[in-house]
């Protein structure tokens, strides 16, 4: 008997040692890990195991790399995670500290 379980793995830079198939409706999946390689050892990735979504950190990205990485994921779904300079208003009337704190709750301040 087997069970479905999603996995999330570690941050890590250079998942290289491995090859996918598929693609479509099917889904991509792991098609050969190399023993050694760190998809093996810090990504744990297994042969036949389906790759759901994969996070690109943006950090000390070269500009060509990135602008390549969005203009291939154009067509399909993605999840973004942005930061944002908000203006923080003084606004006279609301000024007590628990109701900014309600205010900024709304928004997702990281």
């Amino acid at each position: 008997e087997t069970m479905e379980v999603t996995l999330k793995t570690e941050v890590e830079a250079g998942a290289s040692g491995f090859s996918v198939k598929g693609g479509g409706n099917e889904g991509i999946f792991i098609k050969k890990v190399l023993k050694e390689s760190p998809a093996s050892k810090i990504f744990s990735l297994r042969e036949g195991d389906q790759l759901l979504s994969a996070t690109i950190f943006f950090d000390n990205i070269k500009y060509e790399d990135a602008l390549k990485i969005l203009q291939y994921s154009e067509p399909y779904r993605v999840q973004f995670s942005l930061k944002r300079k908000i203006a923080v208003q003084e606004d006279l009337e609301h000024s007590t500290a628990r109701h900014k704190k309600e205010r900024i709750g709304q928004v997702d301040v990281l």
